[in-house]
This record gives structure tokens, C-alpha cells and sequence, in this order.
């Protein structure tokens, strides 16, 4: 025989106690209550790993916990294109997804919420203060870019994979970044590529759809100025990659750390035709190095190295897992990873 109680009668360790027999469905409904129930929710420190943003129609949410995913999903009325300001105050209905050990649950449907107050809610709940990544989608121009702005402030990400020149427009202008990854076809219809290609990114990511080569000119990759740079569904020959790294030598790219290139068609089995007329050394190939980068450490096993006209050593290296993409390293000295910092 079972009797009911009420939960928040309870000491607080007892409260905290039956919280933690529950899933994280009932951990945000129960946040909703009251404001101690809220509190209550929080000191569980339930942190949030990786939080994602998808803006679309509906506009997604993404939570991911050591044991669980949560998804919620805002889906918004028919709004027009003209309509610029109001969007997301209110919502036509919102839908919360619960994923463990890869079975999914609905756990909540509501209509007609506020998506400010639910992100804000969840910000506190699940402690996080910074999405992981912000992505657009397709009809971003229905929501109120400025209300978009106030809304998703914090980003480590920027991902476009909208194919709308205005909305491309808007977003670059609104939401700046230091890591910028455009899907699908969207660089190309940049009207314009080299303000972005000359920003100082931390990152930037090419990516067009698998059926199509990139249409990113050669002398557009050499004005790039991100430290990072990874270019995909290139169609290029070996001529080139190595047209390109004699300008490196020469100069060109003078903030770049890491380069990936992926090939289209192009199969690489050795990189003696790639590096033609550049003197290199091959290095033995159970010869590990560590490199650094802000996002952490990178082991560099083999390569040939090869210098700038500065002195600066760079290793060009064709990963293990494919035969279509060639990586190089540039070892500027904040870039070497030491002994010490990898056993730290």
C-alpha cells in the first residue's frame, strides 16, 4: 500500500533524496511549480554538457547529460515574411523529447509558451551560460533577428546551413563569432566572400553538400586569415595543393595553425608530388607530436616538415582513416605542445 505526501513538506535533504530517483522530464516539469521547487531543481546541480540551437520552424533546443538527451521543440504559428518583431514571444506549441540509452519518450506538450522565458528557465535549471553551437536554418527571416540576438548572446559556434541570401546577410551582421561553419551551399551564395575570408576567425568550416565540389576559388583560400581552416568537397589537383603551399612558404596565410583539406575526387597515397621543388623531411612514422590549440591537444604521428621563409616548421601529414584529405600543422611556438602540459 502507497500513500501520497507532499514533497516540499519534507527537510530539504529529504527533497533532494526522492529528486534524484527522478528522470529529467519530471526534474523540469517539477522546476515549474514554484520558485522553491525551482531552487530545489537547482542545488541537485544537475550540469548541462553540451547545449546546441537549431532556428528553423520549430526552433530546437538540445541538452545533453552523461546519461541522457533532452530535446525541446518550439513550434511557431504561420507567420508571415513580412513580419519582423513578436515572433517568439509566443509559440503555437512546445514539445519536450526525453533520449536514454537511446529510447525516446514525450514527456511534456504545451501550448502557447514563451521561448525567452523557457531558455532562461533552462539556463538556471541545468547551468549552462553558453551554447555550444548556434545553428540557422531555412526561414530564419520569419523571427525577429534582434529579438534572436538578445535571445542566443552566447555561442561558442556559429552554423549557417540556410541557402537564403538576406537571412546570410542578417546572421553574419547580428551574430558575431570566432568559429564560423557554413553547410550545404551557402558560401556560395555569398554575394561577396572576401569580408568574411578576412576576419580573424579561431575557425572556419566549408562544407557543401557531399554531391557537390566546392566552388571556393584558390586565391580566396590564400586571403583566409583564420587560424583554423577546413575546407571540404574541394575538386583540385595535386598541382595545386602544392601551388598552394609554396605561396604559404612565401607568405600567404600568415595566422594559420592548422589546414584540413578534403578532396572531392581526388585520392592522395603520398605527398612526393604535393611537395615537388619544396625541401622537406620525412619523419618516421611512430614519431608522435603534440599539437596545441585552444580546443586542446592533437596528436601528430609522422609527416613530412617543411619550413616558411621566417624559419617556421610546418608538418603536412594524410590522415590514417582516408586517402582523400591532407592536414598540415604549423608550429608556432604556443602551438607545441610540452611533455608537462599533456601529463597536466
Amino acid at each position: 500500500m502507497t500513500s501520497s505526501f507532499l514533497l516540499f513538506n519534507l527537510p530539504f535533504e529529504a527533497i533532494l533524496h526522492v529528486l534524484k530517483s527522478m528522470d529529467y522530464g519530471e526534474f523540469i516539469a517539477i522546476s515549474l511549480l514554484s520558485k522553491r521547487a525551482k531552487q530545489s531543481v537547482e542545488s541537485m546541480n544537475l550540469y548541462c554538457r553540451k547545449a546546441f540551437a537549431f532556428i528553423s520552424n520549430p526552433i530546437r533546443l538540445f541538452m545533453y547529460f552523461d546519461e541522457a538527451g533532452v530535446e525541446l521543440r518550439f513550434t511557431a504559428d504561420n507567420v508571415s515574411e513580412e513580419q519582423t518583431s513578436g515572433s517568439l514571444s509566443l509559440t503555437k506549441k512546445m514539445e519536450l523529447e526525453i533520449y536514454i540509452n537511446r529510447l525516446v519518450k514525450i514527456e511534456l506538450s504545451m501550448i502557447e509558451v514563451c521561448i525567452k522565458k523557457w531558455f532562461n528557465h533552462l539556463n538556471a535549471v541545468f547551468h549552462f551560460s553558453e551554447l555550444n553551437c548556434l545553428q540557422f536554418g531555412e526561414n530564419t527571416s520569419r523571427f525577429d533577428i534582434k529579438e534572436l540576438q538578445i535571445m542566443f548572446c552566447s555561442y561558442d559556434v556559429l552554423r549557417i546551413s540556410s541557402d537564403n541570401e538576406s537571412d546570410l546577410k542578417s546572421i553574419l551582421k547580428h551574430f558575431p563569432t570566432r568559429r564560423l561553419f557554413f553547410d550545404n551551399d551557402v558560401f556560395n551564395h555569398l554575394e561577396n566572400p572576401y569580408p568574411v575570408l578576412i576576419q580573424n576567425y579561431d575557425k572556419l568550416v566549408i562544407d557543401p553538400d557531399m554531391e557537390s565540389p566546392n566552388t571556393l576559388q584558390f586565391d580566396d583560400l590564400l586571403i583566409i586569415n583564420s587560424k583554423t581552416i577546413e575546407i571540404y568537397n574541394m575538386n583540385w589537383t595535386v598541382k595545386k595543393v602544392n601551388r598552394l603551399l609554396k605561396h604559404w612558404i612565401k607568405g600567404s596565410n600568415p595566422r594559420m595553425e592548422r589546414l584540413a583539406i578534403h578532396f572531392f575526387s581526388l585520392k592522395v597515397t603520398n605527398l612526393f608530388e604535393i611537395l615537388k621543388g619544396i625541401k622537406y623531411v620525412e619523419m618516421p612514422a611512430e614519431h608522435t607530436r603534440w599539437f596545441k590549440s585552444c580546443k586542446g591537444f592533437e596528436a601528430v604521428r609522422g609527416g613530412h616538415d617543411f619550413y616558411r621563409c621566417d624559419g617556421t616548421k610546418a608538418t603536412l601529414t594524410i590522415p590514417a582513416y582516408t586517402t582523400h584529405m591532407v592536414e598540415m600543422y604549423v608550429w608556432y611556438p604556443h602551438c607545441v605542445g610540452e611533455v608537462e602540459e599533456m601529463e597536466n
